[in-house]
């Protein structure tokens, strides 16, 4: 069988199955399992397929078929221009969370904290991106911090973060310039409206947050005070329809400026404050 027929057969199968984008699923994995790069791909339409090949391809088919997300299989996700390894003991980043990295980048500090890192994306991001940072990130999870700790050797910037085992503040000592979190904040009121790719693949520590989703906010916000500079600043995100829960519990516990930033798509994504 050649590449070409190979990709319209898994376009099918996967369209078949409902899977949406089945086009471009097909078109990742079939690269993935001939081990070249996407974009090459239709260079090599008409080259033959082996057998071992076929069968490996199978494998993630069965695995996309039964809604396990693109980047699960693989094994990495893109983010902030870097690609990242991932399993199945943190959170698949999203897009979205670059909202916050964009919204940062151009005031550098010194300092940072970040709360719940997962695989350590936006720690990771940030270390690499400015020369003159210290971060301490934490997780809850040790599995996390395992995932975490390797991407930030993958990137040499192991010696600019320290990787803590904390619920929240809980191991946390010192202020910070920056306090930046994607916390969990999905209510389980909400648990029928989560995609099964989501909902099987994803690590519950780090979508639910109570009834609301706001008990993360709950734990995080009371805090801050405590933890930042003077002119420190805090960066959260949060679901859609939570700003002004978040931004009222931000006014509540001493901190200034508080507001919302949008995402690409328009919608409430980050809530920001400073303390003076």
């Amino acid at each position: 069988m050649k590449v070409k027929q190979l990709l319209s057969d898994v376009t099918l199968k996967l369209s078949i199955s409902e899977i949406d984008n089945a086009a471009r699923d097909a078109r990742i994995l079939v690269a993935h399992a001939l081990g070249i790069p996407k974009s090459q791909l239709s260079m090599n339409t008409n080259e033959n397929v082996t057998e071992e090949i076929t069968t490996a391809l199978e494998k993630l088919i069965s695995r996309r078929k039964n809604r396990e997300p693109i980047g699960k299989i693989l094994g990495r996700r893109q983010f902030w221009g870097r690609t990242f390894f991932i399993n199945e003991h943190v959170l698949d980043p999203r897009g979205d969370t670059e909202t916050l990295i964009d919204y940062v980048i151009d005031r550098p500090v010194r300092s940072v904290l970040e709360l719940g890192t997962g695989s350590g994306v936006i720690a990771i991001s940030l270390a690499c991106e400015w020369k003159e940072v210290h971060v301490v990130a934490t997780d809850i999870s040790e599995k996390a911090l395992f995932v975490a700790q390797k991407n930030a050797k993958n990137f040499d910037v192991e010696d600019k973060i320290d990787f803590l085992n904390s619920d929240w503040f809980e191991a946390i000592e010192g202020k910070f310039d920056l306090i930046i979190s994607n916390p969990p904040y999905i209510g389980l009121s909400e648990i029928n409206e989560i995609s099964q790719e989501v909902l099987n693949h994803d690590p519950e520590l780090a979508l639910f947050a109570g009834s609301n989703g706001l008990d993360a906010y709950e734990q995080i916000i009371p805090q801050l005070t405590k933890f930042l500079n003077p002119g420190g600043t805090v960066v959260l995100e949060i679901g859609a329809s939570q700003s002004e829960s978040v931004k009222d519990l931000m006014n509540s516990f001493g901190l200034s400026e508080v507001k919302t930033l949008k995402d690409l798509a328009r919608k409430d994504r980050l809530v920001t404050g400073k303390l003076f």
